[in-house]
C-alpha cells in the first residue's frame, strides 16, 4: 500500500544520505571538544565531538546525521575524518605547555571497529599526526564488544601495544 508519509520519510532519508556524501567532500564537518576533568577538576583532556555545519540547516548535532551515516556506511569515511582531525588537534595541543599533557578521546562506530583494517588505520593516523599514542583514547560501546569477542580482544590488544587506551561509552549520541 502506498503511504505518502512513508514516501516522504524515505525521500528525506535519501536526501540526507546525499547531503552527508556532499558534506564529506565539501568538508562541512567540524570537531568540537568537550573537556574531561579529573576528580579535582583539573583538565586532563577532551573528547572530540563531530558537528555538521550544514549550509542551509546550520549547525547539526550528531543525532541528526549519525544514524543515517551508520545505515548508509558513510560512517566509515566520517569516522576516519574524525580520527584524523582529532589526532591533528592533539598534536597542536602537545606543542603548548598548558595542554601538552592532554589526552584525546574519540568515539568509534561499530562498523569502523569491525573492519579488518581498523588497527592499521588507527596506527596510520597516529604516525601521520606524530602524536604520542598514549594520549589517544578510543571510546567503544558495550554493544560492539559482544559481537565477535575474540576479534575485539585481538584488536584491543594490538592497539594497547601501540599505547592507545580505551573507554567504555554507552551514553548514545547527542
Amino acid at each position: 500500500f502506498y503511504d505518502p508519509a512513508l514516501q516522504a520519510l524515505a525521500l528525506a532519508r535519501t536526501e540526507l544520505v546525499k547531503d552527508v556524501q556532499r558534506a564529506l567532500i565539501a568538508q562541512e564537518f567540524e570537531l568540537h571538544y568537550q573537556v574531561q576533568v579529573d576528580a579535582r577538576g583539573q583538565t586532563q583532556g577532551a573528547e572530540a565531538l563531530v558537528r555538521w555545519q550544514h549550509p542551509q540547516r546550520g549547525l547539526m548535532m550528531p543525532a541528526q546525521f549519525i544514524p543515517v551515516a551508520e545505515e548508509s556506511g558513510l560512517i566509515l569515511q566520517l569516522g576516519q575524518w574524525v580520527l584524523d582531525a582529532a589526532c591533528r588537534q592533539l598534536m597542536v595541543w602537545s606543542g603548548a605547555p598548558e595542554t601538552a599533557h592532554w589526552t584525546m578521546a574519540v568515539n568509534v562506530s561499530a562498523l569502523q571497529f569491525s573492519r579488518d583494517d581498523f588497527v592499521p588505520t588507527v596506527a596510520l593516523a597516529i604516525r601521520q599526526s606524530q602524536i604520542d599514542p598514549h594520549k589517544l583514547k578510543l571510546e567503544l560501546t558495550e554493544s560492539m564488544l559482544i559481537g565477535d569477542v575474540q576479534d575485539a580482544i585481538v584488536k584491543m590488544s594490538q592497539l594497547k601495544a601501540l599505547g592507545v587506551s580505551f573507554a567504555l561509552d554507552d551514553f548514545g549520541i547527542g
